[in-house]
């Protein structure tokens, strides 16, 4: 008789702000999904292991900017009151920068500089209540800053007054930089490095979409997204290169670049100049979380599963990120399960549920190569924008090549059905359609913590070198 492996889905959702500067773990809700799948039929079960968290995150902040991975220390870099602009991430990560600024602060201080900035890079995104920020930039800090005259900006993309042209990109891409930024001699970013479906996040992505204006945000979304070169691992991919480039352009000096583990406590800080630090990070990051694919050895499998951890939101609309990285282990024809609560989330404009700006892909359901043709279409003649796009346009995607069955509450099924999307509120009964439609010798690959989980050999780090059509060999 085969046996019985029981795979633990973690089933969790938490506002970025509230395990950003969480210390008390027992205020920490979690929530796991059980699941028993004959041992036959289990392809692959990828849990990661993590390495201990930091004891203390300012003290840790105070570490690495005393010691950078490459280029002067924060000191250094502020030596005889240079002016300096500090970019940090916006309510949707959960980067603790409430932890991590008294630490610059101190060094801005200590630097008798007497011109600062402190900007949130929403990007596109809404701006932070009053409320977001004394969590995200904390109480303390604000009170500090505004002894030492140093104001806190949020990005406003259609104000174009506040932004300067620093020029086009390799790639096309207007560069227009909030003028915080390109006014100061030091800029430095703060942010959460992780794999994504655009490559990887943090470092000088900070600076775009971050604290860009909305041309140059959607000149760069809509023309890199779908791009097959985009994907979890491409560090090289040219949204990423695009997005680094920019920064460059933006004179992005160092970046402080965090990982934060699964639980989302922070293992590991690393401050250098960029992109050095940043890639740093990165290596560190896939050392830790991407695994060996089973699909080389053994075939793709039919069924994924996959899990949503915090730290994360309430809208599927972030939480499913993971869909583009399961892509890569489940076959064509294949169903990819993916469990996330999505509870919604309120904000002073009004309430988001679950599958917020996932309605954006109603009018091209159900899935289809000729929806897709003509979602291409739409982007490219910007029907569509793509600051939003970029999440739902790539699940999309995944879709037309895949069955997608959504674990999520009872009070998303309606807006589900709506959108088209299959979608139960149970685990055991999504897998049992799933074994349905593929026969009892499906095999299942599990991806726990799958918005993090990438293939190592998807792994693209070093661009090739560009060839111009008259280098091409003969």
């Amino acid at each position: 008789m085969t046996g019985t492996f029981h795979a633990r889905i973690p089933y969790e959702s938490l506002d970025p702000l509230t395990i950003g500067v969480m210390d008390d773990e027992s205020n920490v809700r979690r929530e796991e999904l059980g699941l028993d799948i004959p041992e036959r039929n289990l392809l692959a079960a990828v849990y990661p292991d993590e390495p201990p968290a930091v004891k203390n995150t300012t003290d840790e902040a105070r570490r690495a900017l005393a010691n950078p991975v490459a280029g002067p220390s924060l000191a250094q870099l502020l030596e005889g009151g240079r002016s300096i602009t500090v970019i940090i991430d916006n309510q949707f990560r959960p980067t603790p920068a409430s932890k991590i600024l008294p630490a610059v602060l101190d060094e801005i201080e200590r630097a008798g500089t007497t011109k600062a900035t402190v900007i949130t890079g929403n990007g596109k995104v809404i701006s932070m209540s009053q409320r977001d920020i004394e969590q995200k930039v904390g109480r303390d800090n604000l009170a500090r800053m505004a002894r030492l005259g140093i104001p806190l900006l949020q990005n406003d993309p259609l104000n174009y007054d506040v932004y300067t042209h620093l020029g086009v990109t390799s790639r096309g891409t207007p560069a227009w930089v909030h003028e915080s930024v390109t006014g100061h001699d030091v800029v430095i970013a703060i942010g959460q490095a992780q794999a994504n479906h655009w490559g990887y996040g943090g470092g000088g992505k900070l600076v775009m979409p971050g604290v860009c204006a909305d041309i140059t945000i959607e000149a760069n979304h809509g023309n890199f997204v779908m791009s097959p070169q985009t994907h979890y691992g491409a560090l090289a991919g040219p949204m990423r290169s695009d997005i680094d480039e920019i920064a460059t352009m933006a004179g992005l000096t160092a970046t402080l670049d965090v990982l934060l583990d699964t639980r989302g406590k922070v293992i590991e800080m690393n401050f250098g100049a960029h992109p050095v630090s940043h890639r740093r990070t990165i290596e560190r990051f896939n050392e830790i979380y991407t695994f060996d694919s089973p699909v080389a050895e053994s075939g793709p499998a039919d069924i994924v599963i996959c899990g949503v951890f915090a730290p994360t939101d309430h809208l599927f609309f972030h939480t499913g990120w993971g869909c583009m990285s399961a892509d890569y282990v489940v076959r064509d024809g294949g169903t990819i399960i993916y469990t996330s609560p999505s509870p919604g989330v309120r904000t002073e404009t009004g309430f988001f549920p679950g599958l917020a700006l996932m309605d954006l892909m109603k009018p091209y359901m159900p899935p289809s190569e000729a929806g897709y043709h003509r979602l291409l279409g739409d982007i490219h003649a910007r029907e569509i924008q793509m600051w939003a796009g970029c999440i739902w346009a790539p699940i999309y995607e995944v879709m037309v090549r895949k069955h997608l069955t959504l674990v999520t509450l009872e009070e998303n099924l309606a807006m589900a059905d709506d959108i088209g999307i299959d979608a139960t509120t149970s685990l055991d009964a999504a897998f049992a359609a799933a074994m349905e439609r593929h026969g009892p010798d499906a095999k299942v690959a599990i991806l726990p913590f799958a918005r993090y989980q990438l293939p190592r050999d998807l792994v693209r780090l070093d661009a090739q070198p560009l060839r111009f059509p008259q280098e091409a060999p003969r």
